[in-house]
Formats: C-alpha cells, structure tokens, sequence
C-alpha cells in the first residue's frame, strides 16, 4: 500500500496546487469524490485492468457515468491518468488530495470504530475532545465493528486511541501471562 500512496502522491499534489491556484479547492473535491467511486467500483475495476478496452474506451465510459460532475480539467486529469497507467489509484488521489485540503483548511478526519453505534451527544463529545487535542476542527466518521465488545477505537491521521474492551482484555492476558 505504501508503494501506492507513493505513486498518488504527485498526481494529488498537482491536483492540490492547480485547486489552490484557481481557488477551487471544493471543486476537485467534489470531482475527486466522484471519480472515486466511480473507479473503485468493481465493473469498472475489471474495465480499466481488460487489456482488449482502450483506455479512450475506459475514458468514455467513465465520463459517460460521471456525466454533468466531469469538468473539462476533471477530463485532462483522467487523459493524464489512463497515460501514465494510474486510474486504478484514483481512490488513492483522491484520499491523499483530501489530505492535503484538510491540512491547508486546519481540519481532520477521524475514524470511530466501537462496538455500538455512536450517537450524536457522543460523536460532538468526541469531536470537542479531539479538536482540543489536535488543535483542529474535527469531522467524525462512525463504523459498528460487534468484535471489540465495547469501547471505542478513533483513528485521526497518524495517531490511533484504541480503548476498546478487546484490547484491553489483552492486554490484561498478556501481563498476566508474562
């Protein structure tokens, strides 16, 4: 995954530049996003891997699905990616682009995984103390995974906070056993 993220990295970071430059950072975004999901769809995963499909096929189908959301840059972007063998990392372009406008807006991400769902009380509570943490607005994500018993899990960029039951019980296992 590493070797991927390498490889998106330039691609985004032109991206990122471009948007800044012409103030239209919500724009790729929104086409980003987009484009995303389009490719990271499974047919279409199987359309850009067939070597029988030409990637100004693949080009045209794509636009055709992403229809009135595919502006003329979004095109050349997706020209610029089919050239160079990338639209299979579009996701990856994507999620990094997103990155580095929530690094220039200030803002994060995080992820909250627990074994219940996460009301609205919680997610703002969680937010508050995270934003206090890292110094910036916070958007929160939620995810049931029924494995970790309870507690929570919350992933915001690099940094991790597993409180989950099921970590803490090993824990408790493994001082137990040393």
């Amino acid at each position: 995954m590493a070797e991927v993220s390498t490889l998106a990295r330039p691609y985004a970071q032109a991206i990122f530049n471009l948007a800044q430059s012409n103030n239209t950072l919500k724009l790729w975004s929104d086409t980003l996003a987009l484009l995303k999901e389009v490719t990271a769809n499974k047919s279409m995963i199987e359309l850009i891997n067939n070597p029988d499909i030409s990637d100004e096929q693949v080009i045209g189908v794509i636009a055709d699905v992403c229809q009135d959301g595919l502006d003329e840059q979004g095109k050349n972007f997706l020209y610029v990616a089919a050239e160079n063998g990338r639209l299979e990392i579009i996701p990856v372009i994507a999620e990094s682009f997103e990155a580095m406008r929530a690094e220039e807006e200030g803002s994060i991400k995080a992820q909250v995984i627990s074994a219940y769902a996460v009301n609205a009380t919680q997610k703002k509570s969680i937010a508050s103390a995270l934003k206090k943490k890292l110094g910036r607005e916070v958007t929160i994500t939620t995810q049931t995974d029924k494995s970790l018993l309870g507690g929570v899990i919350i992933r915001a960029g690099d940094m991790v906070i597993d409180g989950s039951v099921k970590t803490q019980l090993e824990k408790i296992s493994h001082s137990l056993l040393s």
